[in-house]
């Protein structure tokens, strides 16, 4: 089982996706996995954990065929209270570092050698 956040959901047409936490593509859901009415009271950013479809090899050879990528598939997906073991979501970009790309990258003054005679 895998853990990851809800990003979109279209309510009208009965489909969403899931940002898993671990690094990769967005997985696709629907409603039939989840359950119309819990379905509904879903929202983006709530926490869930879910499984991924393994594909038969018809499907395999099916989406070989296509031009675009498909997103993979949840088989199964359980709404969580809260995410287990702390794992917290990405931080956003106003709480993240901001270093300047063109600021000098210099070595501590502790790590430095300072030189104390004076040039001659």
């Amino acid at each position: 089982m895998l853990y990851g956040y809800i990003k979109n959901l279209s309510h009208d047409r009965g489909f969403g996706f899931i940002e898993p936490c671990s690094d990769g593509p967005d997985v696709y859901f629907h409603a039939t996995t989840v359950g119309s009415q819990v379905f509904d009271g879903l929202e983006p950013g709530q926490p869930v954990k879910f499984e991924i479809q393994k594909l038969t090899e018809k499907e395999r050879e099916a989406r070989r065929k296509l031009t675009t990528k498909q997103a993979p598939r949840a088989a199964k997906v359980e709404l969580l209270q809260r995410m287990p073991g702390g794992v917290l979501p990405r931080p956003t970009q106003d709480i993240s570092p901001r270093h300047h790309p063109k600021a000098k990258q210099r070595k501590a003054t502790w790590k430095r050698k300072i030189n104390l005679k004076p040039k001659e």
